[in-house]
């Protein structure tokens, strides 16, 4: 017999004074695992709030019956977004400290942030509601085991002596899972789990997850379709155009789906990603050198990132960087772009320019239009999406100069090519993670750059979108002195002129550049 684990009854749901969801109905039973499955901006992320305790609802009522009497449900849910990787960071942090942080500054690391009382109670580098009195003794008598089995399964023990701030994206990615799982919830809920994580440890993921299911542990699995869902996963409620919604089995709902009867945002059942296409470069290419480096050493913490790099990238080249987390692809990245100082001890030349010979980094950042997962984490909230895409005209994190007509309709332009024209006026944190990443991407291509810096562009993208990004890069890039640096885990995202790739490998070695 299996009894309701969470029910959702008549609940409707308003965010930003717009009703996503009315009169929805929704059993979760205790036997079951979901996916939740929607393009950008439908509403998924904030059904799951409702779920998780965090946005109220209008009306209806919400019973999770797995509480016992005075419990709340964030004590026995956890809820790991992108979202809550800016919370745990803080709202004083900013960009280059991941760059500029000392060797002897006293901050909290993932050791401290993944230890039994960085998990239940509340300190300052950790958003979230106590869940315990401090007055009371507390003990979990599993969770030293429970931490042993995950660092080692994650792979997260090179990683304890860091601070969040000096990990790479989908290295904080496996902390904040792995900080979820040490909660040992009741229900976990991971909003896009995969985006970030490169092939070995989304493999890796993906089997842990499935093994999870076979407990007692309930699972929800929120994305936008293009990952397979892991096995374990027995319902799906899938969300489509104007945030209709249908229900039913994995079975029953993959059926539908190629039969050809599902809405925009289906789930996907399996499948390897195609291989990567690099086109070969035939021509030999003579053009200026916008960036040499020369056996570069990056070191953190005693820790190698990067060793004796040797890398030429010429005007009109379009080159793939592919490698692990963790391997110093965004390290590359944050010496090219200005924001490294570690570059003024390497032999770096950006635009014929050797850095430290006098050039400031604004002369630099004009020549570039970039956006990251970094840029996304740290990029002020109250931003509206148009003054954000403006901000690309000055190279600034936040817009603190007027844009001109002429710039204004540039923008504005780019937000109509990327069909986000009904958000200029919306501000960065009323948007959905997937948004943020295109609003970012037309501030990269506002001005036109020299050089295109883009580092997972599409993560957090449904298919539709994701075609739309790639169709953008690839009109950008057909101009012959256009040049760019792009940055993935999916050969799914390759876009179509990349002619040369650099690829990385883990533990820091000696590396070259390879065409194919």
């Amino acid at each position: 017999m299996t009894t309701q684990f969470i029910n959702l009854d008549d609940v409707t749901v308003r965010l930003d004074g717009h009703i996503l969801f009315k009169n929805l109905n929704w059993e979760i039973r205790d036997d079951q695992h979901w996916a939740v499955i929607g393009p950008n901006g439908s509403g998924k992320s904030a059904l799951m709030k409702v779920l998780s305790g965090t946005l109220p609802i209008v009306n209806g009522t919400v019973a999770y019956n797995f509480l016992k009497k005075g419990e709340a449900p964030h004590e026995h849910i956890a809820y790991v977004s992108f979202e809550e990787q800016r919370g745990v960071l803080g709202p004083e942090a900013y960009l280059q400290d991941r760059w500029n942080i000392g060797l002897g500054e006293k901050t909290t690391t993932v050791s401290d942030i993944l230890s039994e009382r960085g998990i239940h109670h509340t300190n300052p580098f950790v958003v979230q509601i106590p869940i315990l009195n401090s007055r009371i003794k507390y003990r979990d008598l599993g969770f030293l085991d429970r931490r042993r089995k995950i660092v080692k399964t994650f792979g997260l023990k090179p990683l304890l002596a860091r601070t969040l701030m000096q990990l790479s994206n989908g290295e904080r990615r496996k902390v904040t899972i792995a900080r979820a799982l040490l909660k040992n919830p009741k229900l976990l809920i991971l909003d896009n789990p995969f985006e970030g994580l490169d092939v070995r440890f989304r493999a890796t993921l993906k089997k842990n997850l499935e093994a999870l299911m076979k407990g007692t542990m309930r699972v929800i699995i929120v994305g936008t379709g293009r990952e397979a869902t892991p096995r374990g996963i027995t319902h799906v409620l899938r969300i489509g155009d104007k945030n209709a919604i249908s229900i039913g089995t994995r079975s029953k709902m993959l059926e539908k789906q190629r039969a050809g009867k599902s809405a925009k945002g289906g789930f996907a059942s399996g499948g390897k990603q195609k291989k990567a296409s690099v086109r070969k470069s035939t021509k030999k290419n003579m053009r200026p050198i916008l960036v040499r480096m020369k056996n570069v050493n990056i070191t953190y913490n005693q820790v190698p990132i990067l060793r004796k790099l040797n890398w030429i990238v010429r005007e009109g080249e379009k080159w793939a960087l592919f490698g692990p987390n963790g391997a110093g692809k965004t390290t590359i990245l944050s010496l090219i772009i200005g924001d490294n100082p570690q570059a003024y001890a390497n032999d770096i030349t950006l635009f014929g320019k050797k850095r430290g010979s006098g050039e400031s980094i604004w002369e630099i950042k004009r020549k570039i239009g970039w956006v990251s997962p970094e840029l996304q984490l740290y990029y002020p909230q109250d931003a509206t999406c148009l003054d954000v895409v403006c901000s690309g005209f000055f190279d600034t994190i936040g817009l603190y100069k007027k844009c001109s007509a002429p710039q204004q309709k540039t923008a504005r332009t780019w937000l109509k090519k990327l069909g986000l024209n009904g958000l200029a006026k919306t501000t960065f944190e009323d948007i959905s993670e997937g948004e943020e990443r295109l609003v970012l991407l037309a501030r990269a291509l506002v001005k036109n750059p020299a050089l295109l810096v883009l580092d997972e562009p599409c993560q957090g993208l449904d298919a539709h979108n994701r075609d739309r990004v790639l169709k953008a890069v690839d009109l950008v890039c057909k101009k012959p002195a256009t040049t760019m640096i792009y940055v993935t885990h999916r050969t799914d995202e390759l876009p179509k002129n990349i002619n040369n790739k650099l690829l990385l490998k883990k533990p820091a070695s000696k590396m070259s550049p390879r065409q194919k």
